[in-house]
């Protein structure tokens, strides 16, 4: 069935040209419209450039740029960059892809940046004109819930559409870690004591995290946990490949070393999560957390996600541990062949399967839409629920019905 969409979707989509139409939205208007509790989101104060020093951890964020910085603060002695500060750190980011269209979410390019102070901590806020507002949280807290020493960030995403139509979205994010490129492990995790070669997790169930470190401090990306949205993949390759890849998800040589034809033993971890669908206004969120470690100590780990899914830890009063969900579009109504409009032959051909015709909106008839539809069909895994791709296809036959296409 997925095959004869996909070939499908190949003829019919080569006969469209459609412009997106949406709204232009000001970056304050994230919190005013989204479906999310006040609650979950710490009100704000916008500020050009923000530093915050907690405990082991300073955070810094930069609206002319729209980068972000984090570096360990020791007892004694300068702070220790924990991801690459070269070219104003413009290597770690995060990116956004809307349908088919990628966008890096830094300054520049028709985005626009925004820094605002939390009571928990601080806020990058990118807004894509008429696509989408995404806001990367950084809130701080302690690992140890009887503990004030903050040596921790719970890192949350959102995602806005600002469309006028459900569009697809999805997240990566890549930071071009600096800790372990001098050591005898690039990285490690729960699971591989040394990690020094191109390496893909498509589970992090045993692995947990992803961890960069030397003898003065260590950066932990805990990935895997209560509250923490699982990732689909995981990648950790040479900086340039991952920043420069033409493709969403960047290639993996297993065993190649991270040394690429620009950089020597350059190692950097990239992020992907799954694509979610929102309805115009709806907000889809990832989280995860970054623990700090300093002197040689190890950064949190365990105890802390065991802490995590037993409700101990401290995340403040405006903060949750689950990770809010994704608003989705309603089930079509269903519809039969007689009252969709069909011709005696459209019936016959269209009913095979059994599967109910559904309404068909203007919405619906828009090709971006349907669009969304094939790669929402093409996504589900083979042990998906029947009855939802019956659905689905009875959505899609409706749909071409409508428009006068057999496939």
């Amino acid at each position: 069935m997925k095959k004869k969409l996909f070939a499908f979707a190949f003829a019919f989509f080569t006969s469209f040209v459609f412009t997106l139409n949406a709204q232009n939205e000001d970056l304050s208007f994230v919190m005013q419209k989204d479906s999310l509790e006040k609650k979950e989101i710490p009100s704000y104060s916008v500020e050009k450039n923000i530093v915050i020093d907690k405990d082991e951890i300073r955070l810094a964020l930069d609206s002319t740029t729209g980068a972000f910085s984090l570096y360990a603060l020791p007892e004694k002695g300068r702070e220790i960059a924990l991801l690459s500060s070269y070219d104003s750190g413009s290597a770690s980011f995060f990116a956004l892809k809307a349908g088919r269209k990628e966008y890096k979410l830094a300054r520049g390019t028709g985005i626009k940046t925004e820094c605002r102070r939390t009571p928990l901590g601080a806020q990058m806020a990118y807004l894509v004109p008429n696509v989408a507002q995404v806001v990367v949280d950084f809130s701080f807290l302690p690992s140890i819930p009887n503990s004030t020493r903050t040596d921790m960030l719970r890192v949350t995403v959102y995602t806005i559409n600002l469309g006028k139509n459900i569009q697809s979205f999805a997240l990566k994010g890549v930071f071009d870690t600096v800790l372990g490129e001098n050591t005898s492990a690039h990285f490690s995790t729960a699971a591989r004591s040394k990690v020094n070669s191109e390496t893909l997790f498509t589970d992090m169930s045993d692995d947990l995290w992803i961890r960069s470190s030397n003898a003065k401090a260590a950066v932990q990306f805990l990935l895997e946990g209560a509250g923490i949205s699982r990732p689909c993949n995981v990648v950790l390759a040479n900086k340039e490949n991952l920043v420069n890849s033409s493709g969403w998800i960047p290639p993996v040589q297993h065993g190649k070393s991270f040394t690429s034809v620009l950089s020597y033993n350059n190692s950097a971890l990239c992020i992907n999560w799954d694509t979610a669908y929102l309805d115009p206004l709806k907000t889809s969120a990832v989280g995860f957390f970054i623990s700090v470690a300093t002197d040689g100590e190890l950064p949190a780990g365990k105890k802390f996600l065991s802490d995590l899914a037993n409700g101990k830890t401290m995340l403040g009063i405006y903060s949750k541990v689950a990770v809010p969900t994704t608003d989705v579009a309603p089930a079509p109504t269903p519809l039969t062949p007689q009252e969709a409009g069909l011709s005696e032959k459209e019936i016959h051909d269209y009913t095979k399967n059994g599967t109910p015709f559904v309404e068909v909106t203007e919405e619906q008839l828009d090709p971006e839409y349907i669009q969304n539809l094939l790669d929402h069909i093409a996504s589900l895994s083979n042990d998906v629920d029947k009855e939802e791709l019956a659905r689905l296809n009875s959505e899609l036959d409706s749909i071409l019905a409508k428009l006068g296409v057999q496939r």
